[in-house]
């Protein structure tokens, strides 16, 4: 136990730890001498005690002499100081579309893919997903898609997408007329990718099949370039106008742009093989059909950084600033690990640490490197390691400071909150005695433990200790792939989306960079870091204390970034603290707020940060989710029934249902809802009943994220009488709308009516759009997963509904239910026997209610009509019998 206290702070790839760890055979031998006679016993341990010490001193401390540096690094300068453009103002109030645009963060680009399947498009998909546009995948060849809200009477797409612009011009006449009439109404642009194609081309023009024309341009293909560069259109926004690009142009695959005809422009040019300078992007304005459209020329076009910006800023141009991101960017450099590990900071590095700080905030207005400290091992290198422990306290007001936990041990290892907290307290009686600015709430727990999946515990401590409010992580709602990073809040704290930028706790030397130090550099210069910067509104760098030392790779890196962006891009970019950069992410996002709970056992870097108290098998097998007022009770209670079917634990507020997929509960986390259940295994069978998930809207997804191999029950009866008996549901519950309107005041509510009254309304007709309901399950689970029960079955023939459950389910031993349900004349259903008692549901169940007015039948026949038939269709899609009832309200309808 000691000598795991000792091993704690180690490097564990350095040769001391494994020196240490070498004690651990002797320390057992001590202890197990120590046991036989009481003075040995503590001579044992004075023993072990020296022997840690001896190695302690002059093994960890005086061991490997300290990295030291190999390479003077500069930053890159791109272009002179001279060329950087003047800031523009801060306008970070929008991602996507401007908030003042009609059908904001609607889908608003329809890409046509030449091939079935999105492989085919992924290069554009991907780089549309990294940016958060939302986009709509079509087929060329097929009919279009609807391109008009009929509701709205507006268009749903600004730009179409080709991912070959051939395809638009060898469009059969019908679609071609249709998308070329849409285009000219709303003032839609085309946005199109011009391969090279299998076969070389020299000065040909692209036949337009459907007109019997040709494009207002030629094209020669399979060519060489270099020196691309923009001219000064219109179109370029976020990337520089009149910018030479450097560097190797690879590949050849690239088309050249030549005979352009009346209307036609060149955006980006390069010079080609032959010497001549040429188009590589143009625009056709449209003079002979009216629309306006952006070509780019290469099969390996989007492989190139600046004709990626190149087609951000057409989206933007087409859509006439409606599809559009700002050209702000707010970034913050984290220091994880400051004052731990063996490869540790010397004076020098503190001072070049302090240079690079003003460098960088010379460039990015409120630029602070932000340093996460544990306290315990301050002072914990050699003499040189120690003053630079001292120089960064000397220098701590010029920094941003936050805690990493005291030991930097990982949070999820606590089970009790005590434990956390007074470690928290350590850490912070440490920041308080050396007067450490910690002041922005924010902190970020080690390997980023604890905060997704989500410790409890962690939460509750930093609120206690720090009055935290915002962290990051890089682990929601998965490591990789990175482009799908997301913020989310719980716990009154925020959580933001955090970033790697290349450098780990290894990366100490240049040379030695993984990869080759050609991978940092393309990284650098419009690679993966360049490209995390300029697509993503906020971007919290995560990095090392390592980074800053040796060849001092960090300061390299970001410096060589910055100089990047500014000389090759308008972008401004910023620094502020965490809690506004928090402010602003979710004025951005707000659809983010709540979490999307993943299983923490379909992830092994999940499992790796979660308590090892927890387990998967405390979640449900199955669900059965309703709707209401359909015999969901019922079923509920006959299959716990079976011996080897267990449901949840009762609610105190819900009763029978848990209700957690939809509503406040949700909220509260995976650890809340695992509570609710017994914990299964290979033969029990685990379940929960909530009603109120079949109609929920964020219930298939929030289901099938948690529970992907759930099965999934569905009870439908007529619905129409669903309805009645909802309402009459509330007139028990005393319910003041529903006694004060009679239910037909409640169906035809019109818009204007009383809010109340329109909820009522919305509760009675809306679960019984099944089908409508039923397809958002089948978008999430596979048909195999869904079982659909008739209701009416359940109350007349309740034995064939279970044997059929059983089967679906594969539940063995198989449940004989003929002599455990019985018919109840008075009540007029089953209910349960066991051995000579019988069980009946509650006096709220089976009641028995007026006649339904005439009126409301026939409205509600109508009402339902098209729902129903898109319910037989699916019904016989997925091979279900038609319910006798359903087969009557069409014919009655």
């Amino acid at each position: 136990s000691l000598l795991q206290e000792i091993l704690s702070p180690c490097d564990m790839t350095s040769s001391s730890y494994h020196s240490l760890l070498s004690l651990a055979w002797p320390c057992r031998l001590c202890a197990r001498l120590g046991r036989r006679m009481n003075m040995r016993r503590w001579l044992a341990v004075l023993v072990c005690v020296s022997l840690i010490c001896f190695y302690y001193q002059h093994v960890m401390l005086s061991g490997p002499d300290r990295p030291k540096m190999r390479l003077q690094l500069h930053a890159r300068n791109f272009c002179p100081s001279s060329n950087h453009s003047s800031a523009p103002p801060d306008d970070l109030a929008y991602w996507g579309s401007p908030p003042t645009t009609t059908q904001h963060n609607a889908v608003r680009i329809l890409l046509f893919s030449s091939n079935p399947g999105p492989a085919q498009a992924r290069e554009i998909t991907d780089f549309l997903v990294m940016n958060r546009l939302k986009y709509k995948l079509a087929y060329s060849g097929r009919n279009l898609p609807d391109l008009i809200s009929l509701s709205k009477g507006m268009a749903k797409y600004l730009v179409i997408v080709f991912q070959d612009i051939r395809d638009f011009y060898h469009m059969d006449r019908w679609n071609r007329e249709l998308l070329e009439k849409y285009c000219r109404q709303f003032n839609v642009g085309v946005l199109g990718f011009l391969p090279s194609g299998d076969e070389e081309v020299k000065n040909e023009a692209v036949d337009d099949s459907s007109t019997n024309t040709s494009s207002p341009f030629r094209v020669s293909s399979h060519m060489s370039i270099s020196s691309p560069a923009t001219g000064d259109h219109p179109l370029l926004r976020i990337i520089k106008s009149n910018l030479t690009i450097s560097g190797p142009q690879t590949g050849s695959q690239w088309v050249r742009f030549e005979s352009l005809g009346d209307g036609v422009g060149k955006v980006v040019s390069a010079t080609f093989d032959d010497g001549k300078e040429a188009p590589i992007v143009i625009e056709d304005q449209g003079n002979s059909d009216h629309i306006k459209k952006i070509v780019i020329g290469g099969s390996k076009a989007m492989h190139q950084w600046y004709l990626k910006i190149v087609f951000l800023d057409a989206l933007h141009y087409l859509s006439a600033g409606e599809i559009s991101l700002p050209l702000t960017r707010y970034l913050l450099v984290d220091i994880d690990d400051i004052f731990v590990g063996s490869a540790r900071l010397v004076k020098s590095d503190v001072t070049a640490l302090v240079d690079s700080q003003n460098n960088l905030s010379k460039v990015i207005p409120g630029f602070h490197y932000n340093l996460g400290f544990s306290g315990k091992y301050f002072l914990n290198g050699n003499e040189e390691e120690d003053e630079a422990d001292h120089e960064l306290i000397a220098e701590a007001d010029k920094f941003w400071w936050f805690p990493h936990m005291w030991k930097h041990i990982q949070p999820h290892r606590f089970s009790n909150v005590s434990d956390l907290t007074h470690r928290m307290i350590l850490n912070k009686e440490f920041a308080e005695s050396h007067s450490l600015p910690v002041t922005n709430r924010y902190s970020v727990a080690p390997h980023h433990s604890g905060v997704y999946p989500v410790h409890h515990q962690l939460y509750s401590a930093w609120h206690q200790v720090w009055d935290i409010s915002v962290t990051s992580t890089e682990e929601y709602p998965n490591l990789r792939p990175a482009k799908r990073r997301r913020g989310f809040q719980h716990s009154g704290i925020s959580v933001l989306p955090r970033q790697t930028c290349g450098l780990f706790t290894k990366n100490l030397h240049y040379s030695d960079y993984p990869g080759g130090t050609e991978r940092l550099e393309e990284s650098i210069a419009g690679g993966e870091l360049f490209l995390t910067l300029v697509t993503n509104p906020i971007s919290i760098f995560m990095t090392h204390m390592p980074n800053y030392c040796c060849d001092r790779l960090a300061p390299y890196t970001f410096q060589s970034l910055a100089s990047m962006v500014q000389c090759h891009t308008n972008l401004n970019l910023k620094t502020v603290s965490p809690p506004e950069l928090s402010s602003t992410y979710f004025k951005l996002f707000p659809e983010e707020t709540q979490a999307m709970w993943g299983n923490p056992c379909d992830d092994k870097r999940h499992l790796e940060i979660w308590s090892e108290t927890k387990n998967c098998n405390k979640l449900p097998n199955f669900l059965v989710i309703g709707p209401q007022k359909t015999g969901t009770t019922a079923l509920y209670s006959f299959l716990q029934m079976h011996p080897n079917i267990v449901s949840n634990y009762p609610s105190q507020e819900t009763f029978e249902e848990v209700q957690f997929f939809k509503g406040s509960n949700y909220a509260k986390g995976v650890d809340w809802y695992m509570d609710h259940f017994p914990e299964g295994n290979a033969t029990h069978h685990v379940f929960e009943k909530s009603a109120t998930y079949f109609d929920g809207e964020q219930v298939p997804a929030r289901a099938h994220r948690l529970l992907p191999r759930a099965n999934i029950i569905a009870v439908i009866i007529p619905p129409g009488q669903r309805a009645y008996s909802w309402y009459h549901h509330m007139r028990a519950h005393a319910d003041p709308t529903s006694l004060k309107y009679t239910f037909k005041q409640v169906i035809t509510a019109g818009p204007d009516s009383p809010r109340a009254l329109l909820s009522l309304a919305g509760r009675c007709l809306e679960p019984g759009k099944y089908a409508q309901h039923l397809d958002r399950w089948l978008t999430q689970y596979r048909p195999r997963q869904l079982h659909i029960i008739d209701g009416e079955e359940v109350k007349y023939n309740p034995v064939a509904v279970m044997n059929k459950l059983q089967h679906f389910l594969q539940i063995s031993p198989f449940f004989d239910y003929n002599n455990s349900l019985v018919f109840d004349k008075s009540k007029g259903f089953f209910c349960m026997k066991t051995g000579e008692k019988k069980k009946c549901l509650g006096k709220g169940k089976g009641r028995k209610y007026p006649p339904m007015d005439q009126y409301s039948k026939e409205w509600l026949n109508k009402y339902y009509r098209k729902s129903n038939e898109h319910l037989e269709k699916l019904l016989t899609k997925l091979g279900y019998s038609i319910p006798t009832w359903l087969t009557e309200e069409l014919a009655e309808a």
